[in-house]
């Protein structure tokens, strides 16, 4: 009799540990609602095969896009406030956000905790590329409430046969900005007058671009941690500036200008000097490899030539991490969801190894999450995007948006101070420190102001509300 209660309880612990969500029933039937851009492009992208293998889950998407684009012109507080109204209204089992909104919605415990579901059934983690988890978790505060199947970065792109041709070595992996600019000076005053060759391209023509850039490498923080005050006047943002000011005046950086179109209206942003073969180096995202297989068949000035890429430059402090990791859809479980096993396969069968694998034969604008799906692209390898770990806590200048709740009108304000500044040091009509301070002045003026702003509109709101 011992020995058979002894059997009994062994057996009970090695079969009949309760799973942590129950299973779907014999027949494999459920429903979920799912919370993505649009019903046509979740099914093409997953909803048609998730329900080749689960057939009886009967699935019904509701349209975040919609929602966003009525709440476009509304500020912070009432989009954040429109959002939990939407999801409280529609109820949704899965939604598919970005890093940020699923950071901001675990911390409202609107998620579910995936961490005990993955050690359960032994969910792979150890697939995805390095560092990718620990961003995720990062969001979380250590918990996992999310996971993203595909991920984009930006890298520097080169044309090879420009280095060839002047005898120049071309860039390589891990190249900080300082030593990705002074290669791009040995460009200058290469090529005929009409044909000037430029080193690094930088096509967002404005100078703030190239400064914000060097910011997120060098994780510069922009704000304190509540949001109340900037924190511009600083060496870390001063020696950005003069960097960046310094790459622009000796053309190290080139700066195009921008085109005027048909209705008078300046357009910023041409990447035309890079496919015309007058530009060595441009940083660019994953879709930019596209670009370059498909732009001579309809650009006539666009031209074929070798070209190659390397990883984005790096913090000298960290060499081995990139602040450039997005995730634009994080696919994660609605915390108060009756069908949670539903959610969880479909989370699990989008992030799967075998859903990724498919995936990377279509995939333009994004990359697998997961190693080894993938390793090159139009013969080029993509060591690129994979050679670095995403940041475990990204430190943008524009990080934690959400949580210290930065109105979005500030961010217009403060670009046209600092291309103001960025000018003025260019021009060497301001000194570093001069343009620092003025920055540092200005921006606190215009978030104080429209915090002030804010608060009145939400005052009026509550006052009429009663």
């Amino acid at each position: 009799m011992t020995l058979l209660v002894i059997t009994a309880a062994m057996l009970s612990g090695c079969f009949g540990e309760k799973p942590v969500l129950e299973e779907l029933g014999a027949d494999g039937a459920g429903t979920l609602k799912v919370v993505y851009a649009d019903e046509k492009s979740f099914y093409s992208r997953y909803g048609n095969a998730f329900q080749v293998k689960y057939p009886g889950i009967e699935i019904e998407v509701v349209s975040w896009g919609e929602m966003h684009r009525e709440l476009r012109d509304k500020d912070d507080a009432d989009m954040k406030a429109e959002r939990l109204e939407f999801l409280r209204k529609h109820n949704p089992d899965v939604v598919i956000v970005s890093l940020d909104e699923m950071g901001e919605m675990a911390q409202e415990g609107k998620l579910y905790n995936l961490d005990a579901v993955i050690a359960q059934e032994k969910f792979d983690l150890e697939g995805y590329m390095p560092g990718l988890i620990d961003m995720i978790r990062g969001k979380g505060s250590g918990s996992l409430y999310g996971l993203a199947p595909e991920f984009s970065t930006s890298a520097i792109y080169y044309n090879a046969d420009l280095f060839r041709e002047h005898h120049i070595d071309p860039p390589r992996h891990q190249m900080t900005w300082e030593e990705l600019l002074e290669l791009s000076s040995r460009f200058k005053g290469l090529g005929s007058r009409e044909n000037q060759i430029a080193g690094y391209y930088e096509r967002h023509g404005k100078p703030d671009q190239l400064l914000l850039r060097m910011a997120d490498a060098y994780a510069l923080r922009l704000f304190d941690a509540k949001g109340e005050k900037l924190m511009f006047e600083t060496d870390g943002w001063k020696r950005a500036m003069k960097l960046a000011a310094d790459s622009i005046r000796n053309q190290s950086a080139y700066m195009q200008p921008p085109i005027e179109d048909e209705q008078g209206n300046l357009l910023w942003g041409s990447d035309s000097l890079f496919f015309q073969g007058k530009a060595a180096m441009i940083m660019e995202e994953t879709w930019f490899m596209s670009d370059l297989k498909h732009r001579p068949a309809w650009d006539k000035e666009a031209k074929s030539f070798d070209w190659g890429i390397v990883t984005a430059p790096v913090d000298p402090a960290s060499p081995d991490s990139s602040p450039y990791v997005r995730l634009h859809q994080v696919f994660a479980i609605a915390a108060d969801s009756p069908n949670k096993r539903a959610a969880w396969e479909l989370v699990k069968f989008v992030n799967g190894p075998d859903r990724a694998k498919a995936n990377s034969r279509k995939t333009k604008e994004t990359l697998p999450t997961r190693i080894h799906l993938v390793e090159e692209i139009e013969g080029k390898s993509l060591e690129a995007f994979y050679l670095l770990r995403p940041r475990a806590q990204s430190k943008s200048i524009w990080d934690n948006f959400f949580n210290i709740g930065i109105p979005h009108e500030f961010f217009w304000e403060f670009r046209t101070i600092l291309s103001r500044e960025m000018e003025a040091v260019i021009g060497k009509m301001k000194t570093v420190e001069e343009a620092a301070a003025a920055v540092q002045a200005e921006g606190d003026a215009v978030l104080r102001k429209i915090r002030e702003e804010e608060k009145a509109r939400r005052l009026t709101t509550e006052d009429s509300s009663q």
